[in-house]
């Protein structure tokens, strides 16, 4: 009985997009074509990059029991697009909330993952916190956004459009 309604519900989701219009270019186009997820490196790695390549940093603050956390995972880094726009234009990495063990030096000070990602502004889980390549504080996305949203605050980091507009002014552009 599942399994018959799991299929039916699948055959009209399927239905229902057939004839839509489609979504809105970006910057970070093709939407469903799909990569591996990505893989994060650390935190300390992350500021590595940043400082030999002189690139943004974009650092996922997450928990491994949040569900959020993992559909982001699933549905957003996933896109080949995406990942390949994070991958030439950000540095980045990846910080555990509930690791209260991991120490990390940031800012001459240091901090274990936990403490960082509260100090980097972190209310909950998922929130990606965007960082200048010396580590300034640019902006954060609370929680889990949808991959064109993603994608716009992606851009709007990425081409520096933050320090000309707000991010409702740019996604108008």
């Amino acid at each position: 009985m599942t399994l018959r309604l799991s299929s039916y519900l699948l055959i009209v989701l399927l239905l229902g997009r057939c004839g839509s219009e489609p979504e809105p270019e970006t910057a970070v186009a093709a939407a469903s074509v799909l990569a591996r997820p990505m893989e994060w490196p650390t935190f300390d790695e992350a500021l590595l990059q940043a400082e030999s390549t002189g690139k943004f940093i974009l650092i996922d603050i997450y928990a491994p029991w949040c569900g959020w956390c993992r559909r982001m995972q699933q549905e957003v880094y996933t896109n080949a697009a995406l990942v390949s726009y994070v991958q030439d234009h950000f540095a980045y990495g990846r910080l555990n909330l509930d690791d209260a063990q991991t120490r990390h030096i940031f800012k001459g000070q240091i901090f274990t993952s936990q403490e960082l990602g509260y100090a980097l502004g972190a209310e909950g889980t998922p929130t990606t916190v965007f960082l200048t390549g010396d580590g300034e504080y640019i902006t954060r996305c609370p929680g889990y956004w949808d991959l064109e949203s993603f994608t716009k605050a992606v851009e709007f980091v990425a081409t520096g459009a933050y320090e000309r507009h707000s991010f409702s002014e740019f996604s108008r552009l």
